[in-house]
């Protein structure tokens, strides 16, 4: 589990090393999470906003991973891109 502190220094690490159009957005939805998000999630959230495919991504790890936090900061992400904030 993170800290809130850590969630926000992920955020913060997002989006100074990746392309502004997928980890600013992943980034506002990392800072505002109400749950423990580890860095693989954080990894497979970019990965389904960067994905060549870009009409989705197939979320597979072990059970207990995390794919539902993972889809969820892909949801609340497409729907701040839409709507804007929550």
């Amino acid at each position: 589990m993170i800290t809130a502190f850590q969630a926000k220094y992920f955020a913060h690490e997002l989006t100074r090393r990746f392309p502004t159009d997928s980890a600013e957005k992943l980034a506002g939805a990392v800072a505002s999470a109400q749950v423990d998000i580890n860095p693989h999630q954080v990894d497979a959230a970019l990965f389904a906003f960067n994905s060549p495919l870009s009409k989705g991504a197939l979320l597979a790890d072990e059970v207990g991973l995390g794919k539902t936090i993972e889809a969820g900061l892909v949801l609340s992400q497409k729907w701040v891109s839409v709507n804007g904030v929550f």
